[in-house]
């Protein structure tokens, strides 16, 4: 990876859960301090715009644009591509689509995000978009997960798009050749788990391109058994969700609890340093932060999508389709 090179991410400083504008404003500092060689399109509000001045961020390091439009986390799909014209969620994906940037981050909703970046991008190959999250394995260790929720609902060919997008990812990201491809189930013998799971396993060992290990259970997710898991957005959602969840109760204990908890807690594990999936499959590089994160894990998210921008990952799974 080439740091020399300079890197423009076009952030939605709208979406979120909660968002603020000091929140916002604090993220972009802190990874324009983290990664010297990114420049940041920041689009939203006047009020982001006060709080940017505030925090003394350096003005030749960004680039703000009035685009205070914020599209509701569950809004119609069809309102969302009618309508919300000014929005600055659609105006970052459009950035990208014009070359202006190299790479769109938003924590606003999956849906509107996935319906935009699909509608404005288009799709790569006719291949099935899909959240794709980098998951902690273990010290300086990853695997891949995907779909985590940018579709509710998927069949046996789906899972076979996803298994090919991890894979190109994976050798994408770590530059391995043949990272081991596995469906997340309730077992890992072969006549466990749904009629879905059972199919697609079966697409995805028939295609000798990938390179299919079986199954793989929710609780070998983080202990290094898997270079690329993949499942379906519902599942996927819920899966990583709850670990979020069993994180965050390690992270929120009290009094001696607390000590011990971060004792038990290895570093590896903190969920903020995981933050922004990419939407793979999609024709553009889009990445969706969490709503609810901090300043750090947003700052986190630019970082990696300046990161991913010098990979040519959308150039390299085009190329795998051929």
């Amino acid at each position: 990876m080439n740091n020399d090179i300079n890197i423009t991410v076009a952030l939605d400083g709208t979406g979120g859960d909660n968002v603020d504008a000091k929140t916002v404003a604090s993220a972009v500092r802190f990874a324009l301090v983290l990664y010297p060689n990114i420049k940041i399109k920041v689009y939203g509000s006047q009020k982001l715009k006060v709080a940017l001045a505030f925090e003394k961020v350096d003005s030749s390091r960004y680039e703000f644009i009035d685009a205070p439009e914020c599209i509701p986390q569950d809004e119609d799909p069809r309102a969302v591509l009618e309508g919300y014209r000014t929005s600055a969620m659609r105006r970052v994906i459009e950035a990208v689509k014009n070359k202006e940037a190299d790479v769109a981050v938003s924590s606003g909703g999956t849906g509107p995000l996935v319906s935009l970046s699909r509608h404005i991008l288009g799709t790569i190959g006719g291949l099935r978009p899909a959240l794709c999250a980098k998951i902690p394995a273990g010290p300086s260790k990853y695997s891949l997960m995907l779909d985590l929720g940018a579709n509710a609902s998927s069949n046996a060919k789906d899972l076979h798009d996803f298994a090919f997008l991890g894979q190109a990812a994976y050798q994408c990201f770590y530059n391995v050749s043949k990272p081991r491809v596995c469906v997340l189930n309730v077992g890992s013998e072969r006549n466990k788990g749904s009629a879905l799971v059972k199919e697609a396993r079966d697409l995805i060992e028939q295609d000798h391109s990938l390179n299919c290990y079986g199954f793989v259970e929710a609780d070998k997710l983080f202990t290094d058994d898997a270079d690329v898991i993949v499942t379906d957005g519902f599942t996927g959602n819920v899966a990583l969700k709850a670990a979020e969840g069993v994180a965050s109760a390690f992270l929120n204990a009290q009094g001696m609890k607390k000590f011990f908890s971060k004792l038990a807690r290895p570093e590896w594990l903190q969920p903020w340093q995981y933050n922004g999936s990419v939407l793979l499959g999609v024709d553009g590089l889009v990445i969706k932060s969490h709503a609810s994160a901090g300043k750090e894990a947003v700052a986190v998210a630019l970082v990696e999508a300046a990161k991913t921008a010098q990979l040519n990952l959308v150039e390299s799974i085009r190329e795998k389709l051929q």
